[in-house]
């Protein structure tokens, strides 16, 4: 586990409060860099600022899901990006290589915050939404990297992810331990106690821009959808969408349209002219992460969905990151993906396969298409659903997760089955005798 904090604290301990100016103090130890409400709204504000990485929510978490499903194609040249497009990932791959320390340096932000804002003694400072916030990005973190490196699909799997929830004493590299890998339960669990955590302590926050206490409330429920605890999944879903003050916007061009959050919007990475994404530029200007024609077949007539694509240069792309200053926001949660999130725990917690049809039904609606039929069994509920979360959420980030977790990714991607999840990098593996490769995978 050594070399994913080679840069852990690069730029981690000490922001200023304005990350376009990060004062450059790299020096500071855990110890002395956490000392005033200052200083850990520095901290937290760069925490958000590592989640823009190009290699996390900047760009290539969210879209290479999409290349390793069925709604991209790559078309540019970067070995990393064609390994997933081809579903052949090594251990080796550039990206692997990269994400896997890059959410590991937001995690151990979070930690810095999570161990340290209690002794501080500032009358500035609301200790319960920094520990809010730091609990819910943890959660986030976590997550994330379960769903890309761990069995998240199977909840008896001994194949999680290291858990680390202490930052590094004094930036000291040699006292990390080689921590061996958490199983599947034991990463959930973290999840969920953090979350559990969060969510009081983020009462009344709706910042979009924040792990706000909606987006806490939307992750605990996607948590719990992968889970399958779909009675918790459902009261949280629920909840955002009867309590929140968020709509499904009455127009789908102003989802998207706009580089600021919309009625819909949950939570968002965000971005500005100053401080720029990468979407427009790989999605759009540039001929690379292009559209999978079977998504553009898979519209029903009159979706208006299908008229986020248009064809430039002679390739199919998506014109949801069309801003050409690159200040096309990450969406993370919106309201929409919680209707598809009710839906499927109403028909799994109660089986009955339509149970959830009327959610699927107000996001059918939105589009400009009709109610479904009475759906029969519960296997053409997840037919209807997958094509619901395809049309609705491509180039968001869900496709790959959502045909593994639903048990379609060998029918639909014709995928080996130990390629449900990415091989744990080989420089990772190299650096510590605790850490065991995932199934199917070259552990050298």
């Amino acid at each position: 586990m050594k070399s994913i904090y080679i840069l852990l604290f690069v730029g981690l301990l000490v922001f200023s409060c304005d990350v376009l100016e990060p004062q450059p103090q790299q020096e500071l130890d855990a110890s002395t860099a956490l000392v005033d409400a200052g200083s850990a709204a520095g901290i937290l504000s760069g925490t958000y600022s590592l989640m823009q990485d190009i290699d996390y929510y900047g760009l290539e978490y969210i879209m290479n899901n999409d290349l390793l499903a069925d709604n991209a194609v790559f078309e540019g040249f970067f070995d990393s990006q064609l390994e997933m497009d081809q579903q052949a990932v090594p251990n080796t791959n550039i990206w692997i290589t990269d994400v896997w320390p890059d959410i590991y340096v937001v995690i151990s932000s979070a930690n810095l915050l999570i161990t340290g804002v209690n002794n501080i003694e500032d009358p500035a400072l609301d200790k319960d939404a920094v520990l809010g916030e730091a609990h819910a990005v943890r959660a986030l973190g976590y997550f994330d990297l379960l769903r890309y490196f761990g069995e998240h699909y199977d909840n008896s799997s001994a194949f999680g992810v290291p858990v680390i929830l202490e930052p590094i004493p004094n930036n000291d590299f040699n006292q990390i331990p080689d921590l061996p890998r958490s199983s599947v339960a034991e990463v959930y669990d973290q999840i969920i106690n953090d979350l559990d955590m969060a969510i009081p302590l983020l009462a009344g926050s709706d910042d979009t821009g924040t792990m706000n206490y909606w987006a806490a409330l939307s992750l605990r429920a996607r948590v719990n959808l992968y889970q399958q605890n779909y009675d918790q999944a459902l009261a949280d879903a629920d909840s955002v969408i009867t309590r929140g003050p968020f709509v499904l916007e009455p127009n789908l061009d102003d989802v998207f349209s706009t580089t600021e959050s919309s009625g819909e919007s949950i939570f968002e990475i965000e971005f500005n002219e100053q401080d720029q994404s990468e979407y427009n530029t790989y999605l759009f200007r540039r001929d690379e992460y292009n559209v999978d024609t079977t998504l553009l077949n898979s519209f029903e007539e009159g979706d208006a969905r299908a008229n986020f694509f248009t064809n430039l240069r002679g390739r199919d792309r998506t014109t949801k990151y069309s801003d050409n200053t690159n200040s096309n926001n990450a969406k993370i949660f919106r309201l929409a993906e919680l209707y598809l999130i009710r839906s499927e725990a109403a028909v799994f917690s109660s089986d009955d396969s339509n149970a959830g049809t009327a959610d699927l039904n107000a996001i059918r609606n939105r589009a400009g298409l009709e109610d479904l039929a009475a759906i029969a069994s519960t296997e053409d509920y997840v037919d209807a659903l997958l094509s619901e979360r395809r049309a609705e959420l491509n180039f968001e980030g869900h496709r790959f997760f959502d045909l593994v977790r639903l048990g379609r990714a060998q029918a639909v991607l014709g995928l080996e089955s130990f390629r449900r999840i990415l091989p744990i990098p080989r420089t990772e593996l190299q650096v510590s005798d605790a850490l065991v490769q995932n199934p199917g995978y070259s552990a050298e």
